[in-house]
């Protein structure tokens, strides 16, 4: 079972990420990795809200909590992707980008978990 919705959730979030990044890449028109900061961005509030109120509210089965969290955010969101797109920012010398880019979802993406998780304890 915990198989299977490794699988339908990762698909979900594997095309969730898809659809999103390239939506945002080109609505923005940019080099900047847009796309890829919004999905990250947005995967981080999510999950912050959705493990915060599941843990205080709900009884989610082991092999559910699995399928969503690794499956469906571990697809959506993704953290080789945001390090490549540095290292390519660095390796053509634009560390101002690369530095933004870094910091903004690091910083970001933390503030996003914390957002989730405390407007999941209020609900």
């Amino acid at each position: 079972m915990r198989i299977a919705l490794l699988i339908v959730f990762g698909i979900a979030g594997t095309l969730a990420r898809y659809g999103l990044q390239g939506f945002v890449q080109q609505r923005t028109g940019s080099t900047f990795p847009s796309g890829t900061l919004v999905v990250n961005l947005i995967g981080c509030f999510l999950l912050g809200g959705i493990a915060q109120y599941a843990l205080a509210h709900l009884t989610i089965p082991a092999d559910w909590r699995i399928g969503i969290t690794v499956g469906f955010f571990g697809a959506f969101t993704t953290f080789s992707s945001f390090s490549w797109e540095t290292a390519r920012m660095l390796e053509d010398g634009d560390w101002v980008r690369a530095g933004t880019y870094l910091v903004s979802s690091i910083v970001g993406g933390l503030i996003a978990v914390l957002c989730g998780m405390r407007i999941a304890d209020r609900i």
